[in-house]
């Protein structure tokens, strides 16, 4: 029988003491993180703390960090967290207060939820149906991949943007934001759009850093949802804000001069309204750190790509604007295209 070595991240709340301690357990195969736990607290230290439920990836209640990175533990075999690092290394999610060992407060989680009013909002003066509101097929499968999100928090765990702004909404309130906007029987589409396009910490605050979708055990593509919500958005109009200025100063700049004009950026960004001159303001001091790296200077002296590389580009943009959208794309192709583009 095979032995595993884990090093768990323990917290006491009474000494608020945060500490390592390290196990060895004897396992079969098939059996997973969870079970290994469990192993150690009944037959090692009844003190761990953890939680779980269904033991089937159902609940979500057993999502933690194993070697870093966020998952489900009673999904995760043993062999392939020992791939990723050994020993393995055990700790609760992140973004969250730790209450004891591999437990947290999952409060601030599931506010954002409340915050993105993620429940349906049917049209007023309609008759009740005699069973159900029935969606319609066609239109739940643009929106079914939002839907299937189990709450257990992996995709805010590891989210980049949540670890330094504890307004942002986070992958999976936002998921489940586009799954009621894409909702035809909802009746406030236009309202939802307008509210997470400006509100702090709404759509324009992620940074497509992947790590959400990585994270995700139910194929939710969260990044996914966030990127369709700021295409609806601006589909609807809601255009009066910086999230969707900046989108389209910058892509506007690349397609037509073949380069990022880092100088117009910020001017365009924040646009020709009053409240303006603060945001511009705001910029000064980087503006500072190009002028003094001399970067402004060289962006300045250049005229664009070359006729062909603005040639490239068109067409890349065209083959983006044909593309389907991304909630198409499966998990197991967007992960082969996002290795490939990791090497490059």
């Amino acid at each position: 029988m095979p032995q595993q070595t884990f090093v768990i991240d323990r917290y006491d709340p009474v000494e608020d003491r945060a500490y390592e301690q390290e196990f060895s357990v004897d396992y079969e195969a098939g059996e997973t993180v969870l079970d290994c736990l469990n192993m150690i607290r009944w037959d090692q230290d009844g003190t761990l703390s953890l939680r779980m439920s269904c033991r089937h990836a159902i609940c979500g209640s057993c999502a933690i960090k194993i070697n870093g990175r966020s998952g489900l533990a009673c999904q995760t075999q043993v062999p392939a967290a020992a791939e990723r690092g050994n020993p393995i290394h055990i700790g609760p999610q992140g973004n969250q207060t730790v209450i004891k060992d591999l437990v947290v407060d999952t409060d601030k989680f599931m506010r954002q939820f409340d915050r993105a009013q993620t429940w349906l909002k049917p049209f007023e003066g309609q008759e009740p149906p005699a069973r159900e509101y029935r969606q319609d097929k066609d239109d739940f499968d643009h929106w079914q991949h939002a839907s299937t999100c189990i709450h257990c928090g992996a995709c805010y765990s590891d989210c980049t943007v949540a670890s330094v702004d504890p307004k942002f909404l986070g992958p999976a309130a936002l998921a489940k934001a586009y799954r009621f906007v894409m909702d035809s029987r909802d009746s406030q589409r236009q309202e939802r759009l307008e509210k997470l396009s400006r509100m702090e910490g709404g759509i324009w605050d992620c940074t497509r850093c992947f790590m959400c979708v990585e994270a995700c055990p139910k194929d939710v593509l969260p990044m996914d949802a966030i990127m369709e919500l700021r295409t609806e958005a601006i589909k609807a109009g809601v255009t009066n804000n910086h999230g969707s200025r900046h989108s389209k100063a910058f892509a506007g700049g690349v397609k037509k001069r073949g380069r990022l004009d880092e100088a117009t950026l910020p001017i365009l960004s924040a646009g020709v309204r009053p409240g303006a001159i603060p945001e511009m303001l705001g910029y000064t001091p980087g503006a500072i750190r190009l002028l003094k790296s001399r970067k402004l200077l060289v962006a300045a002296r250049r005229h664009g790509a070359s006729k062909e590389g603005k040639q490239q580009i068109k067409r890349i943009f065209d083959e983006v604007e044909d593309a389907k959208h991304h909630h198409d794309v499966n998990r197991a192709a967007f992960s082969t295209h996002y290795a490939e583009a990791l090497e490059g």
